[in-house]
């Protein structure tokens, strides 16, 4: 496992107000519904290269492109799309890492509570009063392994 160190004030302050300026730039009106996303049209790759032809041939031929399509709109908007393609797959690529991150971190911690806790289970079947409180402390919380969740449940 890789070194993982915790982040200092000014650092996390850092990342933060740098996540709030992204935020910032980015519409904070647009919130659509599931339905919205299923009813609208997806631009994958293929679309794309038809998009991109047909803005091309309207740059090309003005004199083609009906009054109540806006040239301009439909180039920037284009060049709009690609940018948050990109941006967003930098985003990814860091939620990846974070997410890989806490896991190898969670995994550590909970091996060595699960260790602390063994510990004082066998200490507490030797009859060693401290170990007792403290095990039957956080017997309750322990759900740790493949059967967690019918342990969690049990518990319930």
């Amino acid at each position: 496992m890789g070194a993982f160190r915790s982040f200092v004030g000014s650092e996390l302050m850092s990342l933060r107000q740098h996540i709030s300026a992204l935020r910032s730039m980015i519409p904070g009106n647009i919130k659509l519904k599931p339905s919205e996303r299923r009813s609208m049209f997806k631009l994958n790759t293929k679309k794309k290269e038809f998009v991109q032809k047909a803005v091309q041939f309207m740059r090309r031929s003005p004199n083609t492109v009906p009054s109540y399509v806006d040239v301009s709109v439909c180039n920037n908007y284009l060049h709009l799309y690609d940018q948050y393609s990109e941006l967003l797959s930098e985003v990814e690529e860091i939620r990846s890492k974070l997410e890989d991150a806490k896991l190898l971190i969670g995994n550590e911690v909970l091996q060595q509570s699960r260790a602390y806790f063994q510990n004082a289970k066998t200490a507490a079947n030797s009859g060693i009063s401290e170990f007792v409180t403290i095990y039957n402390e956080l017997h309750p919380h322990y759900a740790v392994g493949r059967n967690s969740k019918k342990a969690e449940i049990e518990l319930a």
